[in-house]
């Protein structure tokens, strides 16, 4: 029965270990994720008030062979830090994040939106938040610059706003 059990696990683990990649930038079996840093911070208004901070602050991730597709997939899931700027009753922060790839073959290229609703509770100044993962098809040769880029969806008005506030780390919460 033991012998069992650990035949069984053993097999387990290595079938696992073949199929899974942890998303390591020196991995040549791997794509590079790129966090671009115009799009990893976004302050959001709520009642014309900086209400939320939101920083793309890093991903989990690992790539894997999907059988039923015969292709390669790299799943990525991003990691964000939430901070609320202003004391006010709102628990539920929505955003939308992307992945992108501009290089490589023309069918692994383009664009896909996923969306996302954060709770922040009413006395909590600041929360980590594990989006949902993504998926991205990879070509199963790497060329040297195939890159998944990963970064938050912002406004024209947004954007216009972060670049005339730079990168700030906000602190108004402290200040009322």
């Amino acid at each position: 029965m033991i012998k069992r059990f650990v035949l069984i696990a053993v097999f387990l683990l290595t079938s696992c270990g073949k199929q899974m990649v942890a998303l390591d930038p020196f991995d040549a079996s791997c794509p590079q994720v790129q966090i671009i840093r115009n799009d990893a911070y976004l302050t959001q208004y709520v009642k014309y008030k900086e209400a939320f901070q939101i920083n793309l602050s890093g991903y989990e991730g690992y790539c894997h062979y999907e059988e039923g597709v015969g292709r390669y997939k790299a799943v990525i899931r991003p990691i964000f830090t939430i901070k609320r700027l202003r004391p006010s009753d709102e628990t539920d922060v929505r955003f939308s994040y992307y992945t992108e790839t501009v290089k490589g073959p023309p069918e692994y290229l383009g664009k896909k939106t996923y969306f996302a609703n954060a709770k922040i509770g009413l006395n909590d100044r600041e929360v980590i938040y594990k989006g949902s993962t993504a998926s991205v098809y990879i070509p199963s040769v790497i060329a040297d610059d195939y890159d998944v880029n990963l970064g938050l969806w912002i406004s024209p008005e947004e954007k216009l706003y972060n670049q005339r506030t730079f990168d700030i780390n906000y602190r108004y919460y402290d200040k009322e």
